[in-house]
């Protein structure tokens, strides 16, 4: 079976989903399969990788089992605006260079970027080929939680524009995977047919993230940070959904205690945003790095005693923070600071990997990082739950299977007709 693939990102950008697209990638092909991956050139990367990613637009990997076209727009993403320009760029030249494929069985597309799930439906169309949609994001919602759309005519009509777009990639597939129950009720309430969906979480290579040991991390070195602080850590996109100044504003509420300290490791639009926040109320006990290559991240999330998770009110409605599971991964207690009744939420509590809390909320994220530091046997304990409940409940092979039997199923029971 030869699967034409849309995704928003592959390596070397380092973004929530790349160690996904890899893991899945890696054991499509391992089962016999072949993989067209068409994706957006690496944008958030130094320059040198960028330009040589630019000139890159074609790789061969695993013996020619694995094709990526690389689709190369550069754009200023500071406003809305040229987001959503890059977006639509980015998305006329990914299908134009998934049309051009031939001898392809079956497609599978992404609810990122915004405009090429509608557009994998018409491919699908015109390529008379089935067609099975990733919803890892529901982008009407994102607009609405994350504050891109504020308020009034211009909110309502970006809504909808959401709205017609989620469902021309709704009703065009043939199957939806989705990554969270909450995403396939309310697909159901929308009129999808429940037979049409199913749900597959994210999951984490815990054979490849593991907790390394504090006197091992060479990040320490790197970073210049003392080994016998206690740290909280913040790692991942620097965006619109999360608010990282409420981490910041309990750290400036906690710079009396000498041995804590706050590392964030990020990218993203709102990085200066968040270098100028930090300057502004002068805290000395924040730390700001950013992203480091893939292939570190077990140092990375073993950086922290203390790893916390950051999302808007509302961000559950319209994605599930995947970095979770790497967190706990590597054996980081977790403060999660997400909208109660979402998955990671209940993760955190019945997993007793930490502390769940209500989002926007500085002062509840203060007391729990206290709670954590002035109890250290409590956030280590938290920290081995974490590393146990992702091994037995998010595991590589058995989500990736998932993914296979769909796309076998779809192909042997759809593409046949």
């Amino acid at each position: 079976m030869r699967i034409l693939m849309f995704r928003p990102s592959h390596y070397p950008e380092i973004a929530g989903g790349t160690h996904l697209g890899i893991d899945l990638i890696d054991d499509i092909i391992n089962s016999g399969h072949e993989v067209v991956l068409v994706t957006p050139a690496p944008w958030r990367v130094s320059e040198e990788v960028k330009n040589k990613y630019k000139e890159m637009k074609t790789e061969v990997q695993y013996d020619g089992r694995l094709i990526i076209r690389r689709v190369y727009v550069s754009a200023n993403e500071k406003s809305l605006i040229s987001r959503a320009i890059r977006m639509f760029l980015l998305t006329v030249g990914m299908a134009i260079r998934g049309v051009k494929e031939k001898n392809i069985d079956i497609i599978m597309s992404h609810s990122m970027p915004v405009f090429i799930g509608p557009t994998s439906v018409l491919i699908s169309r015109i390529k008379k080929l089935p067609l099975l949609y990733l919803e890892s994001d529901v982008v009407s919602e994102s607009l609405i939680s994350t504050g891109v759309v504020k308020k009034g005519m211009k909110r309502k009509l970006m809504y909808s524009f959401g709205k017609f777009l989620e469902k021309v990639s709704l009703k065009g597939s043939d199957y939806i995977v989705t990554v969270s129950n909450l995403f396939k009720e309310r697909n159901i309430r929308n009129g999808i047919s429940e037979n049409k969906i199913e749900v597959i979480h994210n999951w984490i290579d815990t054979d490849k993230v593991k907790p390394i040991e504090r006197n091992q991390n060479l990040l320490f070195e790197r970073f210049k940070l003392d080994r016998r602080k206690f740290y909280v850590t913040y790692c991942g996109n620097l965006g619109l959904p999360q608010n990282v100044e409420i981490l910041i504003d309990a750290a400036k509420d906690l710079e009396h205690i000498e041995d804590l300290e706050f590392v964030i490791i990020g990218n993203g639009v709102r990085k200066q945003f968040v270098e100028d926040y930090i300057s502004r109320l002068d805290v000395k006990n924040v730390k700001l790095f950013p992203l480091q290559p893939l292939e570190e991240v077990s140092y990375v999330y073993s950086l922290g005693d203390v790893g916390v998770v950051i999302g808007k009110s509302g961000t559950s409605k319209n994605g599930f923070p995947s970095k979770t599971w790497t967190m706990m991964a590597s054996g980081q207690a977790i403060i999660s600071c997400f909208d109660i009744d979402s998955e990671l939420s209940k993760a955190v509590e019945n997993g007793n990997c930490g502390i769940a809390l209500e989002p926007d909320n500085s002062l509840k994220l203060k007391d729990a990082i206290l709670t954590m530091y002035e109890n250290k046997e409590y956030a280590y304990q938290c920290g081995l739950n974490a590393r146990e409940y992702v091994t037995k409940n998010n595991s590589r092979k058995m989500a990736t299977k998932k993914y296979i039997n769909a796309l076998e199923k779809i192909k042997y029971k759809i593409g046949e007709k």
